[in-house]
C-alpha cells in the first residue's frame, strides 16, 4: 500500500518512491482506447515504458464507456480494466487510473444521458458519479500494491460546469468522489488532477479545499497563452520560472505530483533541451513528487478532439520506431538521476516568502477584502522569477506559517490584500525581527492595523500616476496602482524614503521593535508585468527589487 512521507513523497512500504512517467492513450485510437481496446499495442506500449526506466502510467477512464446509460454498466469495460491493471503490476508499474476525463485535449467527454446537466451541482448526475466511482475504485482495491492514487479526473477545472456550479457544489463534489474512492478501497490516496487554474483563476477547485485529497497536481505547459505573464518562448527564463513557481503555491498547502506536463512542441532539440533542463530540476527543488510526461506517444486517429486540435495529436515523448525523441531526452536523463538523487531539505529562513493570502478566491467569498487570482498570480510569478534571478532561494507562505520555526526572514507582499487579522500577524512577524517588503499597499483594507505596520496614515486619494521617483540609483515611473488610487500618505512614525515629482511620499520604512517594514505606493509588479515578453527590461526590474530587498535589510 503506497502513502505519503511527513515531507510529502511517495512511499511503498516505507520506502521511497518517486513515480515517473507518462500519460497515456494508445498511439492509434487516442481517448476511444476502450472501445477499440488495442490489447497488443497497449501490452507492447506498456513494455516500453518499463525498458525506458519510467515506472508510472497514468491512464483515464471515460464514463461514457462504463455506464452507457443511467445506472447500467457495461461490464466488459470493468473487465478491461481490471486486465490493464494486471498488465501494469506485471510489469513492476505504478497504474495511476483517472476516474473522469470530462476535459480531454481541448474537448469534453460525458455520457449521453448527461444531457447539458451539471455534473458538480445536479442531484442525479452527482449520484451516478459517486456510484461509479464506487465501481470503478473496487476493482482498484484489487490492486494494492499497483494502484499509486486514485484520480478524481482530469483537469476537471478546465470544464464550463464549475464556474456555472457555486465553488461549494464542486467542493462537496470533490468531497463525494474521495469518500466514494475510500467506501470501495480503504486507505488509497487520492488526488484531483488539475492545472494552473488553481492558482490564476477561480474555478472551484481550490488550494486548501480539496476534501479527501491527500496531495496536489499540478500541470503547465510553455504557451503564453495559458498563463496570466506573457514570455518569449521556452527558452525564456519567466516561462521556464512559471511551472515550479505552481508548484510552490501548491507546496504551501501539501505534497504536490507534476501529474501532467511537456513541451506540446516536440521537434526543437534546442527550444525542448533548454526548457526541460531548467524546468524539472527547478520543480525538484520546489518539492514535486512526481513527474509524468504528456504523453507517451503520438496519437495517430483523428476523432475527437485531435480532429479539432492537431497540435495535441504530436506529443509523444517516443517517435513511431519506440525511440524517445531527441527534443526530449534530457527528461529520461532526468527521470535515470532521480533514483539516486537526495530530496530537497526543508524550508529555512535564509529563503525569501511570498504572501499568498488567506483569503484569496473571490467567488461566493464575502470575506475576500478583493484579492483577485488572475492579478495577483500575475505579480507573484513576476516577482518569484525576479527575485530567483537574484539568486534568491524562494517560497511561497501564508500568514499562519510566520510562526513557525522555519518561517523566512524576508516576506514580500505583491499586491495582496490581507484581513486585518493578516495584518496583525505579519505586524507580530515584523516585531520579532522579520523584514517586510509591501508592494502596493491598498487604499480600501488600509485601517489602524495597516497604519501600525506600515508607519503611515492616507489622506487622500489621488490620480493613479507616480512619476520621478528617485530610488535605487535611477527614475521610476509607475501608473499601476491598487483599485487604480494612488493613496497620498504623511507618515506616522515611518520614514519617507521617496518621492514622486509631486513631493508625494511613494516609498516608506517603518522600523517596528526588532524588524522593518518597507512599502511602496506602487504596484510595480503589474508595470512590469506589461513588458513581461520584451528581455531588455529585466536588468531594471532586478535594480528595483535589489534595492527593497536592501532597504528592507536596514
Amino acid at each position: 500500500m503506497f502513502a505519503l512521507d511527513p515531507a510529502g513523497y511517495f512511499t511503498r512500504h516505507g520506502k521511497r518512491v518517486i513515480p515517473v512517467g507518462a500519460n497515456y492513450w494508445p498511439g492509434s485510437c487516442g481517448a476511444e482506447m476502450w472501445q477499440h481496446w488495442p490489447e497488443r499495442e497497449m501490452q507492447c506500449d506498456l513494455d516500453l515504458v518499463a525498458k525506458l526506466g519510467l515506472n508510472c502510467v497514468r491512464f483515464f477512464l471515460r464514463w461514457q464507456d462504463f455506464e452507457p446509460t443511467p445506472g447500467r454498466y457495461d461490464r466488459r469495460m470493468f473487465t478491461r480494466l481490471r486486465k490493464l491493471l494486471r498488465w501494469h503490476e506485471e510489469r513492476g508499474l505504478l497504474a495511476h487510473p483517472s476516474l473522469f476525463v470530462g476535459w480531454m485535449s481541448g474537448g469534453i467527454f460525458w455520457p449521453e444521458w448527461h444531457r447539458g446537466r451539471n455534473v458538480f451541482s445536479d442531484v442525479e448526475l452527482r449520484r451516478r458519479a459517486f456510484a461509479f466511482t464506487r465501481r470503478s475504485a473496487a476493482i482498484c482495491a484489487e490492486f494494492p500494491e499497483t494502484v499509486l492514487a486514485v484520480d478524481h479526473g482530469n483537469e476537471l477545472c478546465c470544464l464550463p460546469d464549475c464556474l456555472a456550479a457555486p465553488p461549494a457544489a464542486v467542493a462537496s463534489w470533490c468531497a463525494g468522489v474521495s469518500a466514494s474512492v475510500r467506501r470501495s478501497f480503504p486507505g488509497a490516496l487520492v488526488v484531483s488532477g488539475n492545472e494552473q487554474t488553481q492558482v490564476n483563476a477561480d474555478a472551484g477547485w481550490r488550494f486548501g479545499e480539496q476534501a479527501g485529497c491527500d496531495f496536489y497536481s499540478m500541470h503547465a505547459y510553455p504557451f503564453p497563452g495559458w498563463h496570466t505573464l506573457p514570455f518569449d518562448g521556452m527558452a525564456d527564463p519567466l516561462g521556464q520560472s512559471l511551472l515550479p513557481f505552481y508548484v510552490k503555491c501548491a507546496r504551501a498547502f501539501g505534497p504536490v505530483m507534476v501529474q501532467e506536463f511537456g513541451t506540446l512542441l516536440t521537434g526543437g532539440v534546442k527550444q525542448c533541451d533548454n526548457y526541460l533542463r531548467a524546468v524539472l530540476p527547478a520543480c525538484r527543488d520546489a518539492g514535486a513528487n512526481g513527474y509524468l510526461w504528456w504523453c507517451l506517444r503520438d496519437i495517430s486517429a483523428r476523432t475527437h478532439p485531435y480532429d479539432k486540435n492537431a497540435f495535441e495529436a504530436s506529443l509523444g515523448l517516443v517517435d513511431a520506431n519506440d525511440r524517445v525523441k531527441p527534443a526530449l531526452r534530457y527528461f529520461i536523463e532526468f527521470a535515470r538521476a532521480l533514483s539516486g538523487a537526495p530530496t530537497p531539505g526543508s524550508a529555512n529562513d535564509d529563503s525569501v516568502g511570498l504572501l499568498w493570502p488567506d483569503e484569496y478566491y473571490p467567488r461566493d467569498n464575502p470575506a475576500n477584502p478583493g484579492n483577485q487570482p488572475g492579478e495577483l498570480s500575475r505579480q507573484m510569478a513576476l516577482a518569484h522569477f525576479v527575485l530567483r534571478s537574484l539568486g534568491l532561494a524562494v517560497r511561497v507562505v501564508r500568514t499562519g506559517d510566520l510562526t513557525s520555526a522555519s518561517a523566512p526572514r524576508t516576506l514580500v507582499i505583491t499586491g495582496a490584500k490581507p484581513t486585518s487579522h493578516e495584518v496583525l500577524r505579519l505586524t507580530t512577524w515584523v516585531k520579532s525581527g522579520g523584514r517586510l517588503v509591501w508592494h502596493g499597499v491598498d487604499a480600501l483594507t488600509w485601517g489602524p492595523e495597516v497604519t501600525t505596520l506600515v508607519g503611515a496614515t492616507p489622506v487622500d486619494f489621488c490620480a493613479p500616476s507616480a512619476r520621478g521617483i528617485r530610488a535605487f540609483g535611477r527614475r521610476w515611473d509607475f501608473c499601476e496602482f491598487p483599485r487604480n488610487v494612488l493613496l497620498e500618505v504623511v507618515p506616522v512614525g515611518g520614514a519617507v524614503v521617496a518621492c514622486d515629482d509631486r513631493k508625494r511620499p511613494a516609498l516608506l520604512a517603518h522600523r517596528l521593535g526588532r524588524g522593518l517594514t518597507v512599502s511602496s505606493l506602487a504596484l510595480p509588479e503589474a508595470t512590469f508585468a506589461k513588458q513581461g515578453d520584451d528581455r531588455s527590461h529585466r536588468l531594471k526590474w532586478r535594480r528595483w527589487f535589489r534595492g527593497m530587498l536592501d532597504l528592507a535589510a536596514g
